[in-house]
């Protein structure tokens, strides 16, 4: 059963989330647990362009840390529209997609470490292992902080 539901105001991201509806608690669990989302920002000729991102659940917002030169960064300095996406589940279920709003923190990553640093320490244990990086260096070179607000989502 595909749902879809909508919020006005950033602040009210996590009413977004129906607990009484099973598709929707799964997207919950699924921002907490997934390693990765797909981030689509609009190109400056209106072309959609998808990548691949490490994100964190926080407080009713994704988290997703950036180099400052990159094509999501700018377009997000530009106002450009945000979906994010998440990795469905067997053959197409589980489907997670977030439209909102995001903007670049005026704090760098390494600001946000005594606020994130357990969270993403601990999602992101064996990724930071496999490139032999403790999450000091990944924040520094990773210093833009995109900060998305789901306004809309869509789940089945």
């Amino acid at each position: 059963m595909s749902t879809e539901t909508s919020s006005t105001s950033g602040a009210a991201a996590s009413a977004l989330f129906d607990q009484a509806n099973p598709a929707h608690v799964k997207a919950l669990e699924k921002l907490d647990s997934e390693i990765i989302a797909w981030i689509t920002t609009v190109r400056s000729d209106g072309a959609p362009r998808s990548v691949p991102v490490w994100f964190l659940w926080h407080e009713g917002t994704v988290l997703v840390m950036s180099e400052p030169t990159t094509a999501k960064v700018q377009a997000i300095r530009r106002g450009s529209a945000v979906q994010l996406h998440l990795e469905t589940g067997p053959f197409g279920s589980e489907v997670v997609i977030l439209s909102g709003s995001a903007e670049i923190s005026e704090t760098d990553a390494t600001g946000w470490l005594p606020l994130i640093r357990d969270a993403y320490s601990t999602k992101y244990a064996e990724a930071m292992a496999d490139y032999g990086m403790d999450i000091e260096p990944i924040m520094a070179q990773f210093s833009s902080v995109i900060v998305f607000t789901p306004e809309k989502l869509s789940a089945w």
